[in-house]
């Protein structure tokens, strides 16, 4: 069975979806939707969607979708799932689904109640190297996790109408990149943490352009995480525990990881090459739905409740809420 997705929210991620969407087996893209109805027959034409609609509703309440991805901007992830959830239509919003522990409570507890699926689109935990990772921690290969590292910033010079940066649609670093590395952590970790704290740099409109922030957890692990726009620093994350390391390429789309003894001799080192890792997300996203369930095993909902909550924590430290 061809499990039908309709897009809502035409701009670059969406582009990279439907894209991506089109080289995978057993899904299809059945409508799409803008807020420029030229636009979205533009993108329907590109991306073979069998349908160009008028409006975002239209996509929702669709019989013909079997699952809507959000590619909205943050600003829109709220309100949007919301209807989804509203009218019993599964949905895959991309990353952060919100930024704020309540509405992600809000949201989880619709879904319950409604028997509907709910996934936010953190595609690296579909990657296979992470997987791997999370295999070799579970079996003790590394010991006891004890400190994680991981960055993600890219440098983009500061324009307040560019999305990442304007207030308007909820922009800045921790939740546009940082989402990335504490993802990682606490798919790694296995649970919230215990307090986070950290610091910002600010553009110039208030936004964060960069933050580095460190998390302390129950079981005695640490993570020590970084996001920005103001620089590129793409590096490696490391795993360390108390019998190892292990290293992947990066946080945010790992196709390599290697298990490494303490002094950092390779023991055994996994790759699996993807041409990108949206296949992943959207073939897991594609299973679920054929299974009936309402929730993903691999980006479970504490999960998206814990990141949410680590929002809140670093906004009251910060001030910017």
């Amino acid at each position: 069975m061809n499990i039908k997705f309709g897009i809502i929210g035409l701009g670059k991620i969406s582009s990279r979806f439907a894209k991506v969407l089109n080289t995978v087996e057993g899904v299809e893209l059945a409508a799409v939707a803008s807020s420029d109805l030229e636009r979205t027959k533009k993108f329907a034409k590109e991306f073979k969607a069998h349908k160009a609609l008028a409006s975002y509703e239209e996509v929702i309440t669709d019989p013909e979708v079997d699952v809507v991805y959000i590619g909205l901007t943050h600003n829109f992830h709220y309100d949007y799932t919301k209807k989804c959830l509203e009218a019993q239509k599964p949905v895959l919003c991309e990353k952060p689904l919100v930024i704020t522990q309540k509405q992600a409570v809000e949201l989880v507890s619709l879904a319950k109640k409604n028997n509907t699926f709910l996934m936010e689109a953190m595609w690296t935990r579909c990657m296979p190297a992470y997987l791997k990772a999370q295999e070799w921690i579970k079996f003790g290969r590394i010991g006891q996790v004890k400190l994680i590292t991981a960055n993600f910033s890219f440098h983009v010079p500061y324009d307040p109408y560019n999305r990442i940066y304007s207030k308007e649609t909820q922009g800045g670093s921790l939740y546009d990149v940082g989402i990335y590395p504490i993802d990682f952590a606490l798919g790694i970790i296995g649970e919230p943490p215990l307090s986070v704290t950290g610091s910002a740099q600010f553009a110039p409109n208030g936004v964060d352009e960069a933050a580095a922030f460190s998390m302390k957890f129950a079981g005695g692990a640490l993570a020590n995480l970084a996001c920005g726009f103001n620089v590129t620093a793409m590096e490696e994350a490391f795993i360390y525990g108390t019998q190892g390391r292990i290293v992947l390429e990066n946080c945010f789309g790992p196709q390599t990881a290697i298990l490494c003894d303490e002094d950092g001799n390779e023991i055994e080192k996994f790759k699996k090459p993807v041409p990108d890792g949206f296949e992943h997300q959207i073939r897991h996203c594609a299973e679920l739905l054929r299974a009936g369930k309402i929730e993903s095993n691999l980006i479970p909902w504490e999960d998206t409740i814990a990141s949410a909550a680590i929002f809140d924590a670093l906004d009251r430290q910060w001030g910017i809420k």
